[in-house]
């Protein structure tokens, strides 16, 4: 088994300069703060870790500066209403989708997740621009070498251009067949594909508004809308509709943050394999990856 490690960290910006706030986007319904202030929430600036706020006070504008991760840092900004579903769907795909890609294994396809912050000696090694979380079942046929990475060959098509994918994280076979392991894998390729973060993510629970993103079919940015109807460590599950194709999909919040890889449908029912298990399954991470309150 290969395993990766993976290296993410918080940016934390001292001194950064705000922009004009004619080039900023209008704020959203303002919340109440504290001491009278109102704050609306303006675009992303940066990164997905520095968001502004234009706040009114006794008349008087001003912009104000907030770091880390809204909302699972302390702030007094309420989250979005959790079970709220997503309105503009074509707005969420344009917005998250960047990141699921479609994988070929032979004859047989599936989706993938990019994500942020990996590396390893193998990556090096090929000069990797991009790691992709999946199913193992999406790959298990394209496995051939523990040792040369070369040999575990897979093909990924994102947004219409395909790039070659080398298999280079799995359980081994017998916790995989045996269910000792979660349904992952790991693929690394050149592609430069758009990433997502798998940090300080909200914890889902029950009744909470999800958005599956996958290929059903072997089409790209199927994207369907559902909620969380259980919640194990093992298994998220959603009544997202998923068809075959979706598995190692992406299933987001509606945040738009990552909760987890779909790998299997059960009637109207589908199963998520929580981002945790990345940490217990095929990466040898510094930091466990956990929810977030």
């Amino acid at each position: 088994m290969r395993t990766f490690k993976a290296f993410v960290s918080i940016l934390l910006v001292a001194g950064f300069s705000i922009p004009a706030l004619s080039s900023l986007a209008s704020a959203t319904p303002v919340a109440q703060i504290n001491e009278g202030q109102k704050c609306g929430k303006l675009n992303r600036i940066a990164n997905d870790n520095i968001f502004y706020y234009q706040c009114v006070k006794k008349g008087k504008r001003k912009v104000w500066e907030v770091k880390g991760v809204i909302p699972t840092t302390t702030t007094t900004l309420p989250p979005r209403n959790r079970t709220t579903q997503v309105s503009n769907l074509q707005e969420f795909v344009n917005t998250y989708a960047k990141s699921v890609v479609t994988i070929y294994c032979g004859d047989s396809s599936g989706s993938g997740v990019s994500l942020s912050g990996i590396t390893s000696t193998w990556m090096s090694e090929l000069g990797g621009q991009s790691w992709i979380a999946t199913n193992m079942h999406v790959v298990i046929d394209c496995i051939y070498s523990g040792t040369n990475w070369r040999d575990n060959r897979v093909t990924i098509l994102h947004q219409g251009v395909e790039y070659v994918g080398y298999v280079t994280a799995w359980p081994s076979f017998a916790d995989y067949r045996s269910g000792a392991k979660a349904d992952l894998a790991g693929v690394m390729t050149t592609g430069q594909i758009p990433s997502t973060t798998y940090r300080n993510v909200r914890a889902p629970q029950l009744g909470d508004a999800v958005v599956a993103i996958g290929s059903a079919g072997g089409v790209p940015n199927i994207t369907t809308r559902g909620e969380v109807a259980g919640v194990t460590a093992r298994d998220i599950i959603t009544t997202s509709p998923a068809g075959h194709g979706s598995s190692g999909g992406a299933l987001f919040n509606n945040d738009g943050q990552l909760l987890g890889f779909i790998y299997s449908g059960n009637g109207s029912l589908v199963n998520v394999v929580p981002i945790p298990q990345l940490c217990l399954t095929i990466l040898n991470c510094s930091t466990p990856i956990e929810y977030v309150p």
